[in-house]
C-alpha cells in the first residue's frame, strides 16, 4: 500500500494558521468566528443608527417658532439700541 503525498503536508488558511489541526484549532476558530460574528453584529447597529439619524425628520413645534422669533426680536432690539447711539 502506498502513502498519499498529502500525509505530510500541511494546509495553511490565508491567516497562515493550520488547517484541521485538531481541537484546539476547532477552539481558535469557534472564537475567532464568534469575534467576527460580534463585530458584524455591531457594525449593523453603528449603521442602523446612521441611516436611523439620516431618515429621521425634525420638527419645530409651535413653541419653538414662538421663542424663535421672541430672540429675533430681543436681537433686533440690541441692534437698534446700539445703532442710535
Amino acid at each position: 500500500s502506498s502513502i498519499p503525498d498529502s500525509v505530510g503536508e500541511v494546509e495553511l488558511s490565508s491567516d497562515g494558521s493550520a488547517v484541521n489541526t485538531g481541537p484546539k484549532g476547532v477552539i481558535n476558530d469557534w472564537r475567532r468566528f464568534k469575534q467576527l460574528e460580534t463585530e458584524q453584529r455591531q457594525e449593523q447597529r453603528r449603521e442602523m443608527e446612521r441611516l436611523i439619524k439620516k431618515l429621521s425628520m425634525t420638527c419645530r413645534s409651535h413653541l419653538d417658532d414662538e421663542s424663535e422669533k421672541q430672540k429675533q426680536k430681543e436681537l433686533q432690539e440690541k441692534i437698534n439700541g446700539k445703532v442710535a447711539w
